[in-house]
C-alpha cells in the first residue's frame, strides 16, 4: 500500500469515527430538538434515544398511556386530528438536569380531538415543557402545559 493511500484510509476512518460519536453523544438540547422532530413528523422510533421506557409525564394528554410506548401510540392519534402538525422551538433555558422548552405547535384540525370534530380550520397555540434528563442524558420526567384554549378558540369551539 502506498502512503498516500494509508493516510487517505486513515482520514476516511476518523471522520467516519467522529461521525458515529456524534450521533452517540448528543447533548440534552439536540435530543430535544429531537423529540419535538419526532412528534411533529410522528417519527415515534426516534423516541427510544431521547425518553427512557418508564418516562413519566405529568398531566398526560386524554388517551396517553404511561411510559414511553403509551406516548408512542398516543402520537399518531394526535397525526389523525392534525394535519401538517408543526412543532417549533422557541426558547430552551437549562438548568442543572433540567430544560424547560417554550414551544408553539400549529396545524390544520381534520379529525376529531378534545371532543371536536375535524373543523379544516388552522390553528397556533403555544406550550411549555419542563424535561428532567438522568445521568444517562435520556428525559426520565416531563411536566407540561399546552394552551389549548387557543386551539378549541381558533378551530371555533369557543368563542374568545
Amino acid at each position: 500500500m502506498t502512503k498516500k493511500f494509508i493516510c487517505i484510509f486513515t482520514l476516511f476512518i476518523c471522520v467516519l469515527n467522529m461521525t458515529y460519536a456524534g450521533a452517540a453523544d448528543m447533548t440534552r438540547k439536540e435530543r430535544l430538538v429531537a423529540f419535538y422532530d419526532a412528534f411533529g413528523k410522528g417519527d415515534v422510533e426516534k423516541l427510544d434515544k431521547i425518553i427512557v421506557e418508564d418516562w413519566v409525564t405529568h398531566d398526560p394528554n386524554p388517551g396517553q398511556l404511561t411510559g414511553r410506548s403509551g406516548f408512542k401510540q398516543f402520537i399518531p392519534l394526535v397525526h389523525e386530528s392534525i394535519s401538517d402538525l408543526n412543532w417549533k422551538i422557541e426558547e430552551m433555558i437549562e438548568e442543572g438536569n433540567t430544560i424547560v422548552v417554550r414551544s408553539t405547535f400549529s396545524g390544520t384540525h381534520t379529525g376529531p380531538l378534545l371532543g371536536v370534530e375535524g373543523t379544516g380550520k388552522q390553528f397556533v397555540a403555544k406550550a411549555i415543557d419542563v424535561h428532567h434528563f438522568n445521568d444517562d442524558g435520556m428525559v426520565f420526567e416531563t411536566y407540561h402545559l399546552e394552551d389549548w384554549i387557543a386551539f378549541l378558540a381558533q378551530v371555533g369551539a369557543i368563542g374568545h
